[in-house]
């Protein structure tokens, strides 16, 4: 049940990054219309910046949960690096718990929101507005998903697996 777990978390973040990577594709698209547009044609598209906002929001977002994921989020370590490791596990299984209630928050805070804002358009695009904000709930399920995940995880895996990745994150 663990490993089934943490395999849809693993699929979730591949998921995730090939979808912000189309996203931050299309934001640069649209942002280099707008320039075109503006310097060469004199006259700027409406929509471009618009939908580049939409692009550039779920993005965001959805690198937020890839952080909790991949865990590449700034930490500062100090204290944790001179713990015993018993330790070090418990207060990393305490930043997993509060990180996965930060994710509940987000979902239904966000949640919330996208119901309050339904039946509203964008202003240029016209797109329904709610499928802006619906990115954070988005964003804050993957966050819960991911912070579980880590939650329920060996710490045996997760030493071997944070030495791999302790060399590409950023460690204060």
């Amino acid at each position: 049940m663990i490993r089934a777990f943490e395999n849809i978390s693993k699929f979730l973040g591949i998921a995730t990054g090939a979808v912000v990577v189309c996203m931050i594709s299309a934001a640069m698209v649209s942002l280099n219309i707008q320039v075109f547009t503006r310097y060469v044609l004199g006259q700027s598209a409406s929509w471009s910046e618009e939908l580049a906002i939409f692009f550039f929001t779920w993005s965001i977002l959805l690198v937020g949960s890839l952080g909790v994921r991949e865990k590449f989020h700034v930490s500062l370590t100090f204290i944790l690096d001179f713990s015993p490791r018993k330790i070090r596990i418990l207060f990393e299984k305490l930043i997993h718990v509060l990180t996965l209630v930060f994710g509940v928050v987000l979902a239904f805070s966000g949640y919330s929101y996208v119901e309050r804002t339904l039946g509203q358009i964008s202003a240029a695009v016209q797109y329904p507005i709610e499928w802006l904000h619906i990115a954070a709930p988005v964003s804050g399920v993957l966050i819960c998903i991911h912070a579980f995940a880590h939650l329920i995880s060996n710490p045996k895996e997760q030493d071997s697996t944070s030495e791999s990745t302790e060399s590409s994150g950023v460690k204060i």
